[in-house]
């Protein structure tokens, strides 16, 4: 499994173990228990015969590199290997280390300060003159050492929410010569897209966030991810401005980053599709609950237009069935709670957030494009029992609620109803009735392979896999909505069955569009692999999920092959060319 390790952190953590190892034994020494003192074994290696301040500073600094080093490969290679708490994976980790310490590291140790008669026994021999007492005291070293190193190394990617605001990370140098340019398309040509995952919801009770641009190292190499939408011939780019680093408070903005990275997509030819809230918000306004949000987020929406008012294509809010669900039902990010109530909270917020913030960017840009990302869910009961029935047929229900609200389409006298009973005002759903549907817009579908779920015996959604794909799925909500389509998110978690998974995914795209269903596009997401996503970003553990066009070194995946010769083998195609969805849309 690879990792986004902290350095810094397991330096640290290895070293504070290290002390704290040689603080408790040298307690047991002094209260007349002397067990083992590895730094005195250390230092007369290193200063033979000198003073005892001399060999106990030189035998600290060599424990203390000793345990940054131990830690640095407990970092990479054992950290979350095993779904277990931090402190007990420190100490399994620092046992076996133990076991290495007494069968080779401390006799070696001997070994080297032995004389030439006892030398001549050997490393076998010397095990045998491995007192009792060093043996416990290995024990308890490495015990206190592992305790220390795993209550300290833990969340090697995000950081403390109470931080905030901090500056952005300077950015990468301008390479010499021109930047790389997209290839001249018409405005009407299909969109190929790819993304740049822009997450950051926040963990454990707000107080953490896990930033996937800073943990994929976005901040650092974004022009070097902009080069390489360009030479796989993507021609836009869903792209999400790190909010909470930009919106610092009301009526305050911090533009240094997409200042920098704005002007750079707009001279390389991308065209950018701007999501302005993905799954998180600014410190300041907490969470999805905060009946405060909806009007910040407008704020933030009319200065972002404002600012950038060449952009046309927007995502106002991300995925909302997946942002609420997650938030508010199932308490796994920002407000982490798990009711009925708190969910319809967070639904009310949000769409009202995503409606204001629509009328925001047409007011400054009339012609504006709103693509309206949704995850593509299904639910299928598992068995013609009436409970599980039932609960598939809400479910099925639930997964459209955002965006009936936000397109002012009525929902089922039981999904009012529950709407009712949990704390939507009736005058806020006829509100949501009466708002301006934006003319552009599109309805963006995304699909993985767990968007489809089983309704189980014991009324629980399971990942059924690909069970009827996204053709089917994405032909529910072209038949509720009647927009155009995109296949706006898809990628694949085992990157050897990746290009088997855009295929598929395309074959659906052109299945839909002969059925007469207007699909405007196609996306590959994302450039770069994601960090935790293979546990929804539950936690912060750094585990890499190889599903990007190019890994986290900006080297190609197979998949990147894959999506480039797609895009080179349709985008001349008559119908794609010159998309006539699109067309309409725009003109």
């Amino acid at each position: 499994m690879i990792r986004v390790i902290s350095v810094r952190k397991a330096l640290l953590a290895g070293a504070a173990g290290a002390a704290a190892w040689e603080a408790v034994l040298r307690l047991f020494s002094v209260a007349g228990l002397p067990l083992v003192d590895l730094v005195q074994v250390l230092g007369a290696l290193a200063v033979p015969g000198g003073a005892a301040w001399a060999w106990w500073i030189s035998g600290f600094l060599m424990l203390l590199a000793a345990g940054a080093l131990w830690a640095t490969f407990y970092a990479y290679f054992v950290w979350s290997l095993f779904a277990w708490r931090p402190l007990l994976q420190g100490v399994a980790f620092s046992m076996g280390v133990a076991v290495l310490a007494q069968l080779v590291t401390y006799p070696l140790l001997q070994l080297m300060h032995a004389s030439s008669e006892v030398a001549r026994t050997g490393l076998l021999g010397l095990l045998d003159e491995v007192s009792w007492r060093e043996r416990v005291g290995l024990v308890i070293g490495h015990l206190v050492y592992g305790a220390v190193l795993g209550a300290l190394y833990t969340r090697p990617v995000g950081g403390a929410t109470k931080q905030e605001p901090h500056p952005v990370p300077a950015p990468s140098r301008p390479r010499s010569g021109p930047l790389k340019t997209a290839r001249p398309r018409g405005p009407s040509s299909f969109i190929f897209a790819t993304g740049v995952e822009c997450s950051y919801p926040t963990l454990d009770g707000g107080r953490w966030r896990l930033d996937q641009m800073a943990a994929t190292g976005h901040y650092r190499h974004w022009r070097r991810d902009l080069e390489l939408t360009v030479e796989v011939g993507a021609t836009h780019l869903r792209y999400g401005p790190p909010l909470h680093l930009i919106h610092l408070g009301p009526d305050r903005y911090d533009w240094s980053f997409p200042d920098l990275v704005m002007p750079a997509m707009r001279e390389m030819g991308i065209t950018p599709i701007i999501d302005l809230c993905h799954f998180g918000l600014p410190s300041w306004l907490e969470n999805f609950q905060n009946p405060e949000a909806p009007e910040a987020l407008r704020a933030y929406a009319a200065a972002f237009a404002d600012r950038y008012p060449w952009v046309r294509f927007y995502t106002p809010f991300n995925e909302m069935f997946v942002c609420t669900k997650l938030s508010a039902l199932e308490g796994l990010w920002n407000e982490q709670l798990k009711s009925e109530r708190a969910f319809v909270t967070a639904v009310r917020h949000v769409v009202k957030a995503n409606s204001l913030m629509c009328r925001e960017i047409l007011q400054r840009r009339p012609d504006a494009v709103l693509v309206n990302s949704e995850s593509g869910e299904f639910y299928q009961p598992c068995c013609p029992d009436p409970h599980i029935v039932s609960k598939a047929e809400f479910e099925n229900e639930r997964r459209f609620l955002p965006l009936d609200l936000l397109f002012s389409r009525p929902v089922s006298e039981r999904m009012r109803h529950h709407l009712f009973e949990h704390g939507m005002p009736e005058d806020e759903y006829a509100w949501f009735m009466r708002g301006d549907v934006p003319r552009r817009a599109i309805i963006g579908v995304d699909y993985y392979d767990w968007n489809e779920k089983l309704i189980d015996h014991d009324g629980e959604a399971k990942a059924l896999g690909e069970l009827f794909g996204w053709y089917v799925i994405a032909n529910q909500y072209w038949e509720r909505y009647r927009r155009p389509m995109m296949h706006t998110e898809t990628n694949a978690m085992d990157a050897r069955e990746a290009p088997h998974w855009l295929w598929r995914q395309w074959h659906n795209v052109q299945l839909i569009q002969k059925a007469g269903v207007p699909v405007v596009g196609f996306t590959w997401y994302s450039v770069t692999d994601q960090v935790d996503w293979d546990i929804a970003q539950s936690e912060a553990l750094g585990n890499v999920n190889p599903v990007g066009l190019f890994d986290l070194n900006r080297q190609p995946r197979a998949v990147a092959q894959a999506y480039k010769h797609l895009i080179e083998m349709f985008s001349d195609e008559p119908g794609l060319r010159d998309c006539q969805a699109l067309k309409r849309l725009l003109t």
